[in-house]
């Protein structure tokens, strides 16, 4: 695709449509399922889109576990958590925050202990994304990490 006019766009918007699959699959997949397709999606997503596999195959894992948690299957959870605590360190991390700060944009704001922590990851990752969306999940007003009730 490069050297065509949007070539940049075409591939933004073909990973875009692979992560949405991906996000089908593991909605699917996560009740009680091996998460065949959901992997293989994500196995894609690292070869094409650039995306870390150790990232990618940790975040299916943990969101199938949610999945089927939530559905009510306690042992196909327990398996994809295991599947996700066998990747590296660096990606459980990531994950880690991750959830955490969509957690926290669900809520509205973020426990002011998250949002230390996820400004010294993205710090010291260099993640500018991740610093400004806890700044704007934490407030207008700097040092403020909770709504006042």
């Amino acid at each position: 695709m490069a050297g065509l006019p949007g070539g940049d766009y075409v591939t933004q918007d073909y990973v875009t449509g692979q992560i949405k699959a991906l996000a089908d699959a593991v909605r699917h997949e996560g009740a009680g399922g091996v998460g065949t397709r959901s992997f293989q999606l994500a196995e894609h997503l690292a070869a094409e889109g650039g995306v870390h596999r150790g990232d990618i195959m940790t975040a299916t894992a943990t969101l199938l576990a949610m999945t089927a948690w939530c559905d009510g299957e306690a042992e196909a959870a327990r398996r994809f958590a295991e599947l996700a605590g066998d990747h590296d360190e660096e990606s459980r991390e990531l994950v880690t925050h991750l959830l955490r700060l969509e957690a926290g944009a669900d809520r509205g704001w973020l426990p002011r202990d998250q949002a230390e922590a996820l400004l010294e990851y993205a710090h010291r990752e260099r993640r500018g994304d991740l610093a400004t969306r806890v700044r704007r999940l934490a407030g207008v007003r700097r040092g403020r990490h909770r709504r006042e009730d």
